[in-house]
């Protein structure tokens, strides 16, 4: 007799574009959502392929795709990451997505890593700096968040990036780390200081037009460097 399948709703996140704005939860039933996954692996192949991704990897960067795809929105957190993905291995366990033949990993092996999640396939210390303050403006208690300096691949510029409840944002791209480092601290101690969301807008556009170049996104091995070793780059604000 044929396995029955389990129904369930699935949930995603999309951020909105305004600042002031939430997540907004998106529902879908499971054969919908399995759509947007096989379009999704056919875009990831070549990707895959190319970067000699693992099974963690290649399952990282198909759900990255697959929240693009049912958000229209290419910023992804990593808690909207860590949903789809899970998403997306539970369609794949009860039989509502089947990967291609060309896909090369099976459920199990991708399980099998996931558990110890992503890895990057290179070591990035390098190129990412943690804040490091010069004037001692001591924490308001209002919350946490991950932030530092880093070094594009392909501009080899100094971005000012900062996770705070949502994506990754770069704010400014300096030849000069130090001019990023001085970029990032005053945006940290604008809101210890209790800066208004207008101020810090200001702030964020005028690092943005001093720079010596436009922030552009950090590859996909970088960001997942990054998501492994967020807690090095934790600024309590």
């Amino acid at each position: 007799m044929k396995k029955r399948k389990k129904r369930r709703h699935f949930h995603t996140r999309a951020y909105q574009h305004q600042p002031s704005s939430g997540p907004r939860k998106i529902e879908m039933e499971p054969e919908e959502l399995a759509v947007y996954v096989r379009r999704a692996e056919q875009e990831v192949l070549p990707i895959m392929k190319e970067m000699k991704l693992s099974a963690g990897a290649a399952q990282f960067l198909l759900a990255q795709y697959t929240q693009v795809l049912v958000t229209g929105d290419e910023r992804v957190t990593l808690e909207s990451a860590m949903a789809i993905g899970n998403a997306v291995v539970a369609l794949w366990q009860t039989g509502y997505y089947t990967p291609s033949p060309e896909y090369p990993y099976t459920l199990e092996e991708t399980l099998e890593e996931i558990q110890e999640g992503p890895k990057a396939r290179r070591d990035y210390a390098d190129a990412f700096q943690p804040f490091t303050p010069v004037e001692k403006v001591p924490p308001s208690g209002m919350g946490q968040v991950a932030g530092g300096i880093v070094k594009h691949p392909e501009t080899k510029l100094w971005q000012i990036w900062m996770i705070v409840d949502g994506p990754c944002v770069s704010f400014g791209a300096y030849q000069d780390p130090t001019a990023a480092h001085r970029g990032l601290e005053a945006l940290v101690h604008a809101s210890r200081r209790g800066g208004s969301l207008t101020k810090g807008l200001e702030l964020s556009q005028r690092l943005l037009t001093e720079g010596d170049g436009e922030p552009k996104d950090l590859p996909f091995d970088m960001i997942v460097y990054l998501i492994e070793h967020r807690h090095l780059y934790d600024i309590q604000l």
